[in-house]
């Protein structure tokens, strides 16, 4: 296993028409790290290392990430709604990529409670009968998505953070990347991480993280 080591990260708003004129930058609120291991490093889930010995004559490196999403304080507001992270694989050479070959995971799910729908409709002798039912909670519980991954086989790769119910969007989420290089030539990931935060007084609010330069642009291979 390995250990992150997670950096501030600041959340700078997005202006649009309506929001804030005075809205400022969040500070304390997000954390990122990320860590360039070997393909084969201990603890690399067994189907990706299925697949680097299938092909041997590749060259790959597991980059892993991971944001911290922490609670609103009264210096920072706002309650994390959504967000993601996304990467994008590049040599000097835009005719050269590297490739995402596997990414982790695909889908993080939570379990969530069953609930009935609150609402019962009857027709009677041709009227329209509406009656409000309980909801019910003892229902058989579902999977809903918490993280989920996107680009698999691509240079682009990108990940999906969401509250669902009772699972707030705090705390540490990792994802990870198996990614073939392109030999003989420099290797970079460029990081781009944005979040959407509901505030009590201005409703929903985007921001985009300023990213420190050796985040923002990862050296793969040089």
């Amino acid at each position: 296993m390995t250990e992150v080591r997670l950096h501030d990260v600041e959340l700078v708003p997005e202006r649009t028409l309506g929001g804030p004129a005075d809205e400022e930058t969040l500070s304390g609120r997000l954390t990122f790290g990320w860590d360039l291991l070997p393909a084969d490093h201990e603890g690399v889930p067994a189907e990706w290392l299925s697949y680097v010995k299938a092909t041997p004559e590749r060259e790959f490196r597991r980059l892993v990430m991971v944001c911290s999403f922490r609670p609103e304080t009264t210096a920072a507001q706002g309650e994390f709604r959504h967000a993601s992270l996304g990467i994008a694989l590049s040599t000097p050479d835009p005719r050269t990529r590297p490739i995402a070959r596997l990414i982790d995971p695909g889908e993080r799910t939570r379990p969530v409670a069953g609930f009935g729908t609150g609402l019962n409709v009857t027709v009677k002798a041709g009227l329209l009968d509406i009656g409000l039912e309980k909801p019910q909670s003892d229902g058989p519980a579902r999977q809903e998505w918490i993280v989920r991954g996107h680009g698999a086989s691509q240079p682009n790769p990108q990940w999906e953070f969401r509250r669902v119910k009772r699972f707030p969007l705090v705390g540490d989420h990792p994802v990870a990347a198996l990614v073939e290089l392109v030999p003989g030539r420099p290797n970079t990931a460029q990081v781009l991480v944005a979040a959407e935060l509901e505030h009590r007084a201005w409703g929903i609010r985007r921001y985009r993280a300023r990213l420190a330069p050796p985040a923002q642009a990862i050296v793969l291979a040089e």
